[in-house]
């Protein structure tokens, strides 16, 4: 095994020792809530008025959902870095067009995203990459979520580009108004579970980096406080 090969498997390895412990932390409290909550609908005694059976029952559905997520988002990070040949369903991957794939979803984003967000594009027409556009998709959704909790009030400016670099690689770069980042933060920001807000299960560009890394692309970033985000993601085009 390589150095770097090892360096790579030490650090994923540490990454999953992290995330297995918050994932551990968070489902042992939403079965604590189903739990009570369940003993509180089974109780003989006539429950109290206060105690409705209708959203006892919404808060164990609710609970065991985000418990689910959470699992799925442990399974997500756990799949092996370049294993696009297919997807958790089984779907061969397919050529995409990034920038018609990032244009379709700004225009998703202005008629569904926070209304005090202004969106600036430049989406140079690129050469097409291989892989799943629902998973791209979600990289997407989860990098813009990360941008929109960095805006306070939802309220800000996204600039989204599609280019091509000097070595005729894709690139797509997010940038955002938000509140930005210290050096130290930005260095964990990847790490699955760190998040500086509270609230916030941290895992959202855990998850965007995972996938990309997945389509054999690099992610960087660089931000200062108070001047906002800048996300990089370069891949190789399609070959084929």
């Amino acid at each position: 095994m390589t150095d770097n090969k090892m360096t790579e498997t030490t650090e994923r390895l540490n990454n999953l020792g992290h995330l297995s412990a918050g994932v551990g932390h968070h489902v042992i409290n939403a079965f604590s809530a189903i739990v009570s909550n369940a003993e509180l609908l089974r109780m003989k005694t006539p429950m109290p008025l206060v105690v409705d059976p209708v959203s006892l029952a919404d808060t164990i559905v609710r609970t065991a959902l985000e418990a689910a997520t959470v699992a799925r988002r442990l399974i997500d990070y756990t799949r092996p870095v370049t294993s696009i040949d297919t997807d958790n369903r089984g779907q061969e991957p397919s050529v995409v067009a990034l920038d018609r794939l990032a244009e379709d979803f700004v225009s998703d984003q202005l008629e569904y995203g926070p209304s005090g967000v202004d969106w600036i594009t430049d989406l140079a027409p690129t050469p097409l990459i291989r892989g799943h556009s629902d998973q791209l998709r979600a990289m997407l959704g989860h990098l813009i979520s990360n941008a929109y909790d960095a805006m306070p009030n939802d309220e800000g400016t996204v600039w989204l580009s599609t280019s091509t670099d000097t070595r005729g690689w894709v690139v797509l770069e997010l940038r955002d108004s938000g509140q930005g980042m210290e050096s130290e933060t930005m260095v964990r920001a990847v790490e699955p579970f760190f998040s500086s807000k509270n609230g916030h299960l941290g895992v959202g560009l855990s998850i965007a980096n995972g996938i990309w890394r997945r389509h054999r692309g690099t992610l960087s970033l660089r931000s200062q406080p108070g001047e906002g985000t800048v996300l990089r993601l370069c891949v190789e085009p399609y070959q084929g």
